[in-house]
């Protein structure tokens, strides 16, 4: 779990300024202010992580421009291989792009989900992620959450 935190694709992007709402997985907690850069930050026992934040678009990038930038950060400097990539959905309708990236870390698989949609003030990013087989169990409730997300 450190390591996804660590290699966040966003990281150095500007901190988000709301909290939109999200149904969290039954078999997940909500994690505590210490992580200030996200709207909301959670985790199960299992090591998963799901976390949103809002971040301010004031280049005005459409989605394609942030998808490129991200895919960008990640391959060359995270070490991330792009796994594949898919069109999605939030609840509210809005159309974004998901990413989902793999990396092997001291004999370990991770995967690593950036989930994005962008409006003309904001991007808002659904990070998600987890090592091999906790990821394999968490997926498809994490999928779920994601599509629960309502931007207005």
């Amino acid at each position: 779990m450190k390591t996804i935190v660590k290699t966040a694709a966003l990281s150095a992007l500007l901190v988000g300024c709301g909290s939109p709402p999200l149904t969290i997985p039954d078999d997940f907690v909500v994690l505590d202010d210490d992580y200030a850069d996200y709207d909301v930050r959670a985790t199960n026992a299992h090591g998963a992580v799901l976390a949103v934040r809002e971040i301010d678009n004031d280049v005005e990038g459409n989605l394609s421009f942030w998808v490129d930038a991200v895919k960008n950060k990640l391959r060359n400097q995270g070490g991330y291989s792009l796994l594949e990539e898919a069109d999605v959905n939030a609840g509210s309708g809005h159309a974004g792009h998901q990413l989902r990236f793999g990396r092997d870390q001291n004999g370990q698989a991770y995967q690593y989900w950036v989930t994005l949609f962008v409006t003309p003030d904001t991007v808002w990013v659904v990070e998600a992620g987890g090592r091999g087989e906790v990821w394999t169990d968490a997926q498809a409730r994490v999928e779920q959450a994601i599509t629960t997300l309502s931007l207005e």
